[in-house]
């Protein structure tokens, strides 16, 4: 740069370009941008410029936090508030802003020493703003201080706010609410929501183009935008307190105040639930062989344009095989006796007996139902869906756009827990050709999986594993195929897979 065209600059031009710097390395992360402020500011300390604002000096702390030299941001605002830089230059809160947002502070030592600087600007008259505490916020949340974080977000910025500043509101509501959760005080959490709820949703619009098929007085037509930045950063900051107060209902087991949630947040928002919230739901009915309520959430996430991922599919299909604890079967059937003589439908209710005979298994691996509560009627389709089983099996293929009949496709590639499943309900079927279909299939994706090894879903599940083979083995004698039982024991063979013990309880 000539000397010329230095001398042009303002002091409010050279605490531009600093800023411009700033900010792009918040942006893009990218270290060129702080050596170019860098060498701005050697280049006016070479030059002797004189710089009398404090918006300048604000910036040469926000670079040196950046580049972490704490020390020399810290000089900085000692001289200021000397007056080393003259007596209009003191801090003030973009100071303390500035030195807040030091994206290296990571441990508790460094909150303590910005706690220290916020008590510093409190003792001054300085009110802190919401960008001044956003950094102080993040930090404390990351290094577990929860009663700081809450001391934070009391503030009465909310109340200021008017209607209309709905996005800055769901920001600060949702960090604060978040603060409550992180207490498991849920009700506080979900005043916070409700307070949310009140503001107005940003809309953002745009002139829908004229067209012969509307009318003449339409081109001046304007519809909202779904995901422009405003709606969406309200709307995401919205979503991600429902999901919180949710997963600490079901964490509660409140299913029942999950769902009403869950139901709420589908009305109010355009964003739909994330994957991870519906596989916390799946979860809790996954385990406790709630069939209909894992319909109920195949459909919901469907509707929703949410794919299932692995991990739902695999709680969707075993779900509906998998044989329960001893307790949990009793509940079952207490919950399926109360519905056949009086309606019932408290479905958690806690079981109070507990059932301690040994339990056996089937030819197919499916554990035998314990003796004494054999009586009930229909038994089976209290503790087995395989009919269900099968549908969400069907189901995963369509979602991949797979032919479930093509054993080469790639498109979808079940597990062998899934396949372990899926197996059992076509073995209680009597669907034998389908059994070895299935096991053809897990068969080609081990192979494609370690073509010249032992297949490391081998080591990782060996029981499924082994009651895979024994079904198979069991379906090639029921349709008499010697052929495709010497291939299956040959197979065993190559594997190193045993058959499990008879008295195994797991399927």
């Amino acid at each position: 740069m000539h000397s010329p065209e230095w001398h042009r600059l303002t002091e409010d031009e050279i605490t531009h370009i600093i800023r411009v710097f700033n900010n792009q390395f918040i942006f893009e992360h990218t270290e060129d941008a702080l050596n170019r402020a860098s060498i701005i500011i050697k280049l006016c300390n070479d030059r002797e410029v004189k710089v009398a604002t404090a918006a300048f000096y604000n910036e040469c702390i926000r670079m040196n936090v950046y580049m972490n030299k704490r020390d020399a941001a810290y000089k900085i605002k000692e001289d200021m508030d000397a007056g080393v830089y003259g007596v209009d230059v003191r801090s003030d809160i973009y100071t303390y802003t500035s030195i807040f947002s030091d994206t290296n502070a990571k441990t508790s030592e460094d909150l303590a020493r910005l706690v220290e600087f916020y008590d510093e600007m409190l003792s001054r008259g300085i009110e802190p703003t919401e960008l001044a505490k956003k950094p102080l916020i993040k930090l404390a949340r990351n290094v577990g201080e929860h009663r700081l974080l809450k001391a934070l977000l009391e503030s009465p910025e909310t109340e200021k706010l008017t209607t209309l500043h709905a996005a800055t509101a769901a920001r600060m509501l949702s960090n604060r609410a978040q603060a409550f959760i992180a207490e498991y005080d849920v009700d506080s959490a979900k005043s916070q929501l409700e307070q949310l709820l009140m503001y107005h949703i940003p809309k953002d619009t745009r002139a829908v183009p004229f067209s012969p098929g509307y009318s003449v007085g339409s081109a001046d037509i304007k519809i909202p935008l779904d995901f422009t930045r405003t709606r969406e950063a309200f709307f995401i900051y919205t979503r991600s307190l429902y999901e919180s107060i949710m997963r600490i209902y079901i964490i509660r087991r409140r299913a029942n105040d999950a769902h009403e949630l869950l139901d709420d947040m589908r009305r109010t928002i355009y964003l739909p639930p994330t994957r991870m919230a519906y596989n916390w739901f799946i979860r809790f009915h996954a385990k406790r062989k709630n069939i209909q309520k894992l319909h109920e959430m195949h459909d919901m996430m469907l509707q929703d344009g949410v794919m299932p991922d692995e991990y739902a599919y695999t709680k969707f299909i075993t779900s509906c095989m998998y044989h329960p604890n001893p307790s949990r079967l009793q509940k079952l059937v207490d919950t399926a006796t109360r519905r056949a003589y009086f309606g019932a439908k408290d479905e958690e209710h806690e079981p109070t007996v507990g059932l301690d005979e040994p339990e056996g298994v089937h030819s197919s691996g499916l554990p035998d139902v314990p003796r004494h509560i054999t009586e009930l009627a229909n038994i089976h389709n209290i503790v087995y869906h395989p009919q269900a089983c099968t549908r969400f099996y069907k189901s995963m293929f369509l979602e991949h756009e797979a032919d479930i009949d093509d054993l080469r496709s790639e498109k979808c590639q079940p597990n062998a827990h899934i396949i372990n499943s899926v197996m059992c309900a076509y073995t209680m079927l009597e669907k034998p050709v389908l059994v070895l279909r299935e096991f053809q299939r897990f068969v080609r994706y081990q192979h494609r999986l370690s073509p010249h090894q032992r297949p490391p879903d081998l080591m990782k599940s060996i029981i499924p594993v082994a009651h895979i083979f024994k079904m198979a083995l069991d379906a090639a004698r029921v349709i008499n195929n010697q052929w495709m039982a010497r291939k299956i024991l040959a197979q065993m063979d190559v594997w190193g897979v045993r058959l499990p013990n008879p008295i195994s309880k797991e399927a």
